[in-house]
């Protein structure tokens, strides 16, 4: 099972469940394979992108990009 597989499972669970995608060689997948409502995040990135990206989940639930 892989990450894009977790995060749909977590999904069918919890709509709701925040993701945060953290990849080096699979990013350009995410439009694809990502759950709605998720962020990516590249590596390598600085600490604070992914507090950032955890908060806003947490915070908003709508992160500034989705896959569709």
């Amino acid at each position: 099972m892989d990450g894009w597989e977790v995060a749909r499972q977590a999904r069918e669970i919890n709509p709701q469940f925040p993701v945060v995608y953290m990849s080096g060689a699979s990013a350009a997948d995410w439009p694809a394979k990502g759950v709605p409502n998720s962020m990516m995040l590249e590596k390598p990135f600085a600490p604070a992108q992914l507090v950032t990206a955890v908060a806003q989940l947490l915070n908003s639930g709508m992160p500034p990009l989705a896959p569709s």
